[in-house]
């Protein structure tokens, strides 16, 4: 199974930690979704995969941005 990912929102906290969203896709199975990557230092980082439903169930910042990444894949 490969994983081939593309970043599309990045946040810095003020002490340092830092977590990414990605909009990915398994190239076997062509299942599309959003995995949560944080290097955030109390829980020594961590990733969460979620369905695109879940992830933008949540609206704001994160959303918009994959919302206009989604934009960008439809000819103008």
């Amino acid at each position: 199974m490969a994983i081939v990912k593309k970043q599309f929102y990045k946040n810095h906290k003020p002490n340092g930690d830092e977590y990414m969203f990605h909009l990915a896709r398994d190239t076997d199975s062509g299942e599309v979704f959003v995995i949560r990557q944080s290097d955030y230092l109390v829980d020594g980082g961590s990733e969460k995969k979620m369905t695109l439903y879940e992830f933008l169930a949540g609206g704001g910042n994160r959303q918009n941005a994959l919302l206009e990444l989604i934009g960008t894949l439809v000819p103008g």
